[in-house]
């Protein structure tokens, strides 16, 4: 999830390109499996069906698992009149009164475009959920990148009034494009909720010492804090030799790093735990800027 950008860093090992948990094999896996049921389905009828919600979102490939009430092991569809509606198996049929734009994935299947799945989504998730969806779909990995915020915030504030719309437009801000994975979402949002700000997201560190620069997944830049979350592509030699040496780096130019692994979401005790350890050390370096002008790391 984080790179130097110096080619001379290391000779002897492979350089470690920047990497997302949003990985494209996974996407294109799930967006096939989605695909081959949306034309199953459609074989079935003479009716022309608009894939929406979930499915929509996995038919772009979106792999992550968000707290819903909608019935994911159905296919979902939308109509804009009551005619229009189906009636098979298998498929959950919504309205959609506002003006309808779609998409074509080829062999018959059609669907909504991604920002009003996003938007009929809001009607069954709450809104981090919302958030984690939105992250997902303006990711850092340019061949899964599906839209933009600019994209998205027109269509919701464009589309009138719709189920969810105030939880779109709560959510809208508080997601940001160019994230990893769901993970660093996850603890992005848990911040606030402790009367943190939310820390800056995939920020640059410059080492002017070795004249590198290091990205990474979220920081407080005035306090010096960073935070890093560790998958499961970390524990490669390469790139946990790479993460040492960063990490190593940033200590030694003046960075406290706290580094979330997967045991950190292993309750929300443990999340809140890792979460109070940040809200300490920034507590701790406010001290010390107002004494001595900087942290103290």
């Amino acid at each position: 999830m984080t790179q130097s950008s110096d080619p001379q860093y290391d000779a002897s090992m492979q350089i470690v390109s920047r990497n997302t948990f949003f990985t494209l094999d996974e996407a294109q896996r799930l967006a096939g499996e989605q695909r081959l049921a949306c034309a199953q389905v459609v074989k079935r009828t003479k009716r022309p069906l608009i894939f929406s919600h979930i499915t929509l979102l996995k038919l772009c490939g979106m792999s992550v698992s968000v707290p819903s009430t909608l019935d994911s092991t159905l296919l979902h569809v939308t109509a804009n009149s009551a005619q229009r509606l189906s009636h098979l198996r298998g498929v959950q049929n919504h309205l959609w009164t506002s003006p309808m734009t779609t998409t074509q994935f080829g062999d018959g299947i059609a669907g909504v475009s991604v920002e009003q799945a996003v938007c009929q989504m809001a009607a069954f998730c709450d809104r981090d959920s919302m958030v984690i969806i939105m992250d997902w779909l303006t990711c850092n990995n340019p061949d899964m990148k599906q839209t933009t915020h600019e994209d998205l915030a027109d269509f919701i504030y464009s589309s009138g009034p719709f189920r969810g719309v105030r939880v779109c437009k709560e959510a809208l801000p508080l997601s940001v494009e160019g994230t990893d994975s769901p993970q660093e979402t996850h603890i992005r949002l848990k911040f606030p909720e402790v009367g943190l700000p939310v820390p800056e997201v995939n920020p640059t560190i410059i080492d002017t010492v070795e004249s590198n620069q290091f990205q990474v997944d979220m920081a407080y830049l005035k306090q010096q804090v960073i935070i890093e979350y560790d998958g499961e592509y970390h524990y490669a030699r390469s790139r946990w030799v790479y993460d040492l040496h960063k990490r190593n780096r940033l200590q030694s130019l003046g960075w406290k790093v706290f580094v979330a692994t997967k045991a950190v979401f292993s309750s929300e005790a443990s999340l809140h735990n890792f979460v109070m350890m940040v809200a300490d050390a920034l507590a701790l370096a406010d001290k010390a800027i107002r004494q001595f002008g900087r942290p103290n790391w």
